[in-house]
C-alpha cells in the first residue's frame, strides 16, 4: 500500500513539476533528489548528448585510451626494433660461422695435400732406399 501511495505521489509530482526550459524541477522524495523532465525536454537532452555537448567523460575516456594505445604502440615499436637488432646479430653470427667453416675446409684441404705429398715423398724415399740398398748389395 505504501508503495502504491509513493508511486501515485511520484506520478502526480512528475506532472506538476513540468518546466518550460531545460532546467528540471528538483523534487525531494524521502530525502532523495529526483529530477523531473518533460518528454520534449528529454528529447532535447538526448539530441544534445548525441551532438556531443555533454561528452566530457567520453572525451576523457577516449584520451586515456589514446594515451594507452600510444604507449602500447611505443612498446611494440621498441620490441620490433630490438627484434630487428637481434635478427641482424643472428645473421652476422651465421655469416661468421659460414666463413669459419669455409676457412676450416680450406685448412683441411691444405693439410690433406701436405699429407699426400709427404706420403709420396716417403714412398719415393723408400723406393730410392731399396734401389740404393740393392745397388750397394749388388756391388
Amino acid at each position: 500500500m505504501k508503495e502504491l501511495l509513493l508511486l501515485m505521489t511520484l506520478l502526480m509530482m512528475s506532472f506538476i513539476s513540468i518546466s518550460q526550459d531545460l532546467v528540471p524541477k528538483v523534487q525531494l522524495i524521502e530525502n532523495e533528489k529526483h529530477y523531473c523532465f518533460t518528454i520534449a525536454q528529454s528529447r532535447e537532452i538526448a539530441k544534445l548528448l548525441e551532438l556531443g555537448k555533454y561528452n566530457d567523460s567520453l572525451v576523457h575516456n577516449l584520451s586515456l585510451n589514446i594515451k594507452r594505445f600510444e604507449l602500447v604502440t611505443q612498446k611494440k615499436d621498441s620490441i620490433i626494433s630490438f627484434q630487428a637488432d637481434q635478427l641482424e646479430n643472428y645473421t652476422m653470427v651465421i655469416n661468421n660461422n659460414d666463413r669459419t667453416i669455409l676457412l676450416l675446409e680450406d685448412s683441411i684441404k691444405r693439410k690433406e695435400k701436405k699429407i699426400k705429398k709427404s706420403k709420396l715423398h716417403k714412398i719415393l724415399l723408400g723406393i730410392s732406399l731399396v734401389a740404393l740398398g740393392t745397388l750397394v748389395i749388388s756391388k
